[in-house]
């Protein structure tokens, strides 16, 4: 760095001109009496004493008193941190207004593009810390560790979240998450969270191009992330972890009848409990009982193992609450009794042999 630069630093600090030419000079000489100060400086003499004065009390010099009042630079350790810190102030301050330039605002919008995938995963985070129903995401280590302590907080508090780690599985232990179930796959890929259906955040991988990310505030464009989420990203990924400690759940009615269907073809009573809305009203439902049905596109019975593509257009389950048939649909749906959210699976008990 420059001479001049320095001296545009030191004042940015909180310096005067005067009081910088006087350290500067100090640094180079060493110790000096306060009139060979002046002197080698452009601090006037009838200024010099305050000068000198006023950077003792800041602790950039300390004073000896000798036939002629003396002044030396003190070791510059103090200064130095005050001085990182505010150096590094500053920076914070710079990526914070860029984060809130960025920021989608509190205007309705559906879509909104942000330059920075930093912001992109600040914004993620933020909507998991409000989260009230579910969260899915899909992250590389250290994207997930920026969300860990959202994720684990939301878990808590009763929200049904669902983890894919992306590239290098073995640093992350995936029991400590701190989420209902961790799977992991070894290719790259985009960073994906999807909270309460109605948010989602979505950036490419690092690898394609300028980087970017989008903000997305519908339930019908976030449904279609979320089928690309489960599709080429959570199924065929390995599972790592799965909380024992809580009963099965899903998000999805899809990922729901791919597991339970050869069960309820071999004859299990499966109760579930299912949370959702009214298609009609919007207002909040919860079915408790029996699984008695399970139809697919036509209405049909899907196979004893069905694939995505047997589900993608049509996925209907129906549950006996105490006598009364209830239709469930999944996400979007228009005719069914309730609009599913959350599917948890209550019991299972297998017919006797």
């Amino acid at each position: 760095m420059d001479t001049d630069t320095l001296r545009r630093a030191l004042e940015e600090s909180g310096l005067t001109e005067y009081e910088v030419d006087a350290y500067l000079t100090l640094l180079e000489v060493g110790s000096s009496s306060v009139v060979g100060i002046a002197e080698r400086s452009s601090v006037p003499a009838p200024q010099i004493y305050d000068t000198v004065r006023a950077l003792e009390e800041r602790g950039f010099v300390e004073t000896i008193e000798r036939d002629k009042l003396h002044a030396r630079a003190r070791e510059p350790v103090e200064i130095i941190d005050e001085l990182r810190e505010k150096s590094q102030m500053l920076a914070d301050a710079a990526d914070e207004v860029e984060e809130r330039w960025e920021r989608p605002d509190e205007q309705d919008f559906r879509v909104n593009v942000l330059k920075r995938r930093e912001s992109l995963v600040n914004n993620a985070r933020e909507a998991i810390e409000n989260a009230n129903v579910s969260v899915e995401v899909a992250a590389t280590p250290a994207q997930l560790e920026q969300l860990q302590p959202a994720l684990r907080d939301a878990t808590d508090r009763g929200v049904k979240t669902w983890v894919t780690l992306c590239g290098d599985g073995e640093s992350v232990d995936a029991g400590d998450v701190g989420v209902l179930q961790v799977r992991w796959r070894k290719l790259p890929g985009p960073f994906i969270a999807i909270v309460d259906r109605r948010r989602a955040f979505f950036a490419p991988a690092t690898h394609h191009g300028e980087p970017y990310g989008i903000v997305i505030n519908d339930d019908i464009l976030t449904l279609v992330l979320h089928w690309f989420y489960l599709t080429l990203i959570w199924l065929p990924s390995e599972r790592r972890y799965v909380d024992a400690d809580r009963l099965p759940t899903y998000v999805s009615i899809e990922g729901f009848i791919l597991d339970v269907a050869p069960l309820w073809y071999d004859g299990a009573t499966i109760d579930v409990r299912v949370l959702g809305q009214d298609p009609e009203t919007g207002e909040y439902t919860e079915v408790q009982g029996e699984l008695t049905y399970i139809a697919a596109e036509g209405g049909t019975v899907p196979s004893r193992n069905p694939t995505v593509t047997e589900l993608s257009g049509y996925a209907t389950l129906v549950v006996d609450d105490d006598g009364r048939q209830y239709s469930i649909g999944g996400w979007g749906a228009v005719f069914e009794d309730v609009e599913a959210e959350i599917i948890a699976i209550e019991g299972i008990e297998f017919p006797t042999p």
